[in-house]
C-alpha cells in the first residue's frame, strides 16, 4: 500500500459537487474540486465509530425471541456460565472483522465483569483487541453487570481486577443495585483513582420513578468529572412530561454528560410483552441535541439473547434512528455515528470510509455492501481506489 491515495470523485456532506481526496502519512493532505466538474462516484464520511456494543455477547444466539427484558437477563445468565477465554476472543474477533468491512474504525464494547463470567470475557475481548490493532481501534469497556452489585465490596474488587488487566473505560448497569447512591459513589472513586472514563447502562425501563440520571448528573458535577461520564440508553427519559424533561437534560448539560442512544434493542426490548408496544423506549434524542446535551449512537447488542439480528453496521443504526427517533437532521445524524466529526477535512487523521452513492441519504436507503475503508490512511477493507 503506498503511502500516498488519492481516491477520485468524491462527495463530501454539506459540500456540493466532486473532489479528489489525497491521503498521506495517516492524515487527510488534500481534498481538491475535481476539474472539470463531474458526478461523484463515491461518498465519503469520516470513520464510523460505534460507542456501544457487547462483542463478549455477539453471535451466540441463531434465533431467539425474549417474552420480557427479564427472560432475555435470565438467558444470558445461563448461556454465559459456559463462555470460555477462547469463544469469547473468537466472537469478537469476527465482531471487529464485520465492523471493520462496514467501515466502522473505532467500537466502545461493554464486557462483562460478575461473579457469573469472573474476567473470562475481559481476558478474549483483550486477546481479540490486540489480533484487530491497525484495523479498528477498540476500547473496553469493564462493565460491572447486574449481577455485579459494585454497593458490595466484592464486586468493586472484582472490577477493579477487571481494571488492572488492561480496561480503556469503567461502567456499570447501576439501576440493579440494591444501593444506587453507594454503587455509583465506588465506580466514581474507582474512576478518580485509575483516571478512566465512565459508562453507565442507565434508566433502561420506562418507570420515572425509578430514574437515576439526577442522581448521577448531580455526583458528576459535585466531582468535578464532566466530560469524563456518558450515559448509554436512558430510556425512562421519554416518559417524563416536558417540563421534567427539559429540567433533567438542562443538568445534563451542565454535567456535560455524553447519551449514547440505542434505538434497535430499546425498540425491541421496552414493553416487550404480550401487546404491541405502546411507547417506543428510545430516549429523547431531538431534545438531548436541542438541550445542548451530546448524544452519539451504537448498535448495542448483535445476535444475542437481548437482540437477535445487526451485523454491527452504524448505517443500519443511523437508518433506525432517522426512522424511529425522526433525526432528520443529516449533520446531526453523521456526528452520532462519526462521534462528532461531519465531514472529512485537510489536517484530519485518515479514518474515512467511502461509500459507492452520491449522498448520505442513498447511504442509508441503499446502505451499500461496496465499501472502501481506510483507518490512519491505510486501507483495511474494500475494493483498491479507482
Amino acid at each position: 500500500m503506498p503511502d500516498e491515495v488519492t481516491i477520485s470523485a468524491v462527495a463530501l456532506p454539506g459540500r456540493r459537487g466532486a473532489f479528489d481526496v489525497s491521503l498521506c502519512g495517516g492524515r487527510v493532505a488534500a481534498i481538491r474540486p475535481v476539474e472539470p466538474a463531474g458526478e461523484p462516484g463515491w461518498l465519503a464520511l469520516p470513520g464510523l465509530v460505534n460507542l456501544h456494543a457487547h462483542a463478549d455477547r455477539a453471535f451466540t444466539v441463531q434465533s431467539f425471541r425474549p417474552r420480557s427484558f427479564a427472560d432475555a437477563l435470565a438467558a444470558a445468565a445461563s448461556a454465559r456460565a459456559g463462555f470460555t477465554v477462547a469463544d469469547v476472543e473468537a466472537r469478537a474477533t469476527r465482531l471487529f472483522a464485520r465492523s471493520v468491512t462496514h467501515g466502522v474504525t473505532r467500537v466502545r464494547t461493554h464486557t462483562d465483569v460478575d461473579p457469573v463470567v469472573e474476567l473470562r470475557s475481559m481476558e478474549g475481548i483483550l486477546a481479540a483487541k490486540r489480533q484487530a490493532a491497525g484495523s479498528i481501534s477498540v476500547e473496553v469497556t469493564a462493565f460491572s453487570t447486574s449481577r455485579n452489585d459494585l454497593a458490595e465490596p466484592s464486586a468493586l474488587a472484582r472490577l477493579e481486577r477487571a481494571v488492572a488487566l488492561g480496561a480503556d473505560v469503567i461502567g456499570a448497569s447501576l439501576n440493579s443495585s440494591a444501593d444506587p447512591a453507594r454503587a455509583l459513589a465506588a465506580l466514581l472513586d474507582l474512576a478518580e483513582r485509575s483516571g478512566l472514563a465512565v459508562d453507565l447502562h442507565l434508566d433502561e425501563h420506562l418507570d420515572r420513578e425509578k430514574m437515576l440520571a439526577a442522581l448521577v448528573a448531580d455526583a458528576v458535577m459535585a466531582r468535578g468529572l464532566r466530560r469524563r461520564v456518558a450515559l448509554s440508553h436512558l430510556c425512562a427519559l421519554a416518559t417524563l412530561d416536558a417540563n421534567s424533561a427539559t429540567a433533567l437534560i438542562d443538568k445534563l448539560a451542565r454535567a456535560e454528560i455524553t447519551v449514547v442512544a440505542l434505538p434497535e434493542t430499546n425498540l425491541f426490548l421496552q414493553e416487550r410483552g404480550e401487546r404491541t408496544p405502546i411507547r417506543r423506549g428510545i430516549t429523547l434524542i431531538r431534545e438531548l441535541l436541542a438541550g445542548g446535551v451530546t448524544v452519539r449512537l451504537g448498535t448495542d447488542n448483535i445476535r444475542d439473547w437481548f437482540f437477535p439480528f445487526g451485523d454491527g453496521d452504524m448505517l443500519e443504526t443511523a437508518r433506525i434512528a432517522a426512522i424511529a427517533a425522526h433525526l432528520d437532521d443529516e449533520a446531526q445524524l453523521i456526528a452520532a455515528i462519526c462521534d462528532g466529526r461531519g465531514t472529512i477535512e485537510e489536517g484530519s487523521v485518515a479514518d474515512l470510509v467511502l461509500l459507492r452513492v452520491s449522498s448520505f441519504d442513498d447511504a442509508l436507503a441503499q446502505r451499500p455492501a461496496e465499501r472502501m475503508v481506510f483507518k490512519a490512511g491505510r486501507q483495511v477493507a474494500g475494493p483498491a481506489p479507482p
